[in-house]
């Protein structure tokens, strides 16, 4: 299980990533995955135990307008779910 964010632009997802990345937390970036119909074309990939913290620094920082998803592989079956409420996470 793993958390993936996705942007609005390309610019917020390259500074989020500087931001978490100055901050020790392990983010990667990687290509939108086509099972999400939104956002820019890239995201950051972020483990559950990091990504309260994440989101707690992207709000400090003014990265807004950010989508979170739940990835999970069930039977070799990746499937993503919109976190609609992510205060819950943090």
């Amino acid at each position: 299980m793993e958390y993936v964010i996705t942007f609005k632009n390309t610019n917020f997802a390259i500074k989020a990533e500087q931001i978490l990345l100055a901050d020790r937390l392990r983010v990667t970036v990687m290509p939108l995955p086509s099972q999400i119909k939104a956002g820019c074309g890239i995201c950051l990939r972020i483990n559950p135990e990091q990504i309260g913290s994440a989101l707690k620094i992207l709000k400090s920082n003014h990265i807004g307008e950010t989508v979170i998803y739940l990835k999970r592989v069930d039977n070799n079956r990746t499937s993503f779910q919109e976190i609609v409420d992510s205060a819950i996470l943090m």
